[in-house]
C-alpha cells in the first residue's frame, strides 16, 4: 500500500486556505479542500505487513511533542525564482513544534526500517500545482498573483497525526486514514475519511 503520514486540518480552515488564490488563473492544479494537509513522512509504497510498524511509528513520534497552535500566514512558491510548479502557504506559529514533530515520527520510521523520503523537512500548506503544459505567459501570470497575495492569518491546534493509505486510480488517488495518532497528552477523534485526492505520483509537497 501507499503510505504517508500527515497532520490533517478542520474542513472550516481548509475551505478558507483553498479561496485564497484567486480565481481565473490559468493552468493551475487546484488542491481541493478535503485534500489539504501537512505532509510529515511520505512512505510511498509499503508491504502491507508492515502497516503496523507505520502506525507505531506515528504514534511513538506524536507521543515526543505535546499539542501545539499552528498558524499560516503567507504565501509562496516552489521554487522562488523561474517558473513556479508549487503555490503554498507558510507555516509561522508552531514551527518549531512541528519540525519536532516530523522528527521524532522521522526517527520512529528509521528505527522500525521503514523507507521514507528522508529530506529535511520543509512545512508548508500546499494550494496548487502548476503543471508542466502550462505556457510561460501563464506561469508569469501565476508568479505575479502569488506576490501579490496578502492572504490573513489562518490558525488550528494539532492534537493529532495521521497514517493515510492513497489508492491510485484514473480518475485520481483516493484517500484513506488507516489509524489516528495523539499528540502527548491528547485524544484524537475516531473519525476515519475518505478523501478524493488530485496529487500527481510521487508529488507530496
Amino acid at each position: 500500500m501507499r503510505l504517508f503520514i500527515a497532520i490533517p486540518l478542520p474542513s472550516s480552515l481548509a475551505v478558507r486556505a483553498s479561496q485564497l488564490i484567486p480565481e481565473g488563473l490559468p493552468g493551475l492544479r487546484r488542491v481541493p479542500p478535503e485534500n489539504l494537509h501537512v505532509t510529515l513522512a511520505f512512505l510511498g509504497y509499503t508491504p502491507d505487513e508492515r502497516l503496523p510498524d507505520a502506525t507505531s511509528a506515528a504514534s511513538v513520534g506524536a507521543a515526543e511533542v505535546g499539542p501545539f497552535r499552528l498558524s499560516f500566514e503567507g504565501a509562496g512558491r516552489f521554487p522562488e525564482r523561474g517558473r513556479p510548479r508549487v503555490l503554498w502557504l507558510a507555516i509561522t506559529e508552531g514551527r518549531e513544534s512541528l519540525l519536532r514533530l516530523g522528527t521524532a515520527v522521522a526517527a520512529a520510521l528509521r528505527a522500525r526500517d521503514l523507507r521514507f523520503d528522508d529530506r529535511p523537512l520543509s512545512p508548508h500548506l500546499t494550494l496548487a500545482r502548476v503543471p508542466d503544459a502550462v505556457g510561460l505567459t501563464e506561469a508569469r501570470a501565476v508568479a505575479a498573483a502569488v506576490e501579490q497575495l496578502q492572504p490573513p492569518k489562518l490558525a488550528t491546534d494539532v492534537r493529532e497525526i495521521v497514517v493515510m493509505q492513497s489508492v491510485l486510480s484514473r480518475s485520481g488517488p483516493t484517500y484513506t486514514a488507516l489509524s489516528h495518532a495523539a499528540l502527548r497528552g491528547s485524544s484524537p477523534p475516531g473519525d476515519f475519511r475518505a478523501l478524493n485526492s488530485e496529487f500527481t505520483e510521487g508529488s507530496f509537497e
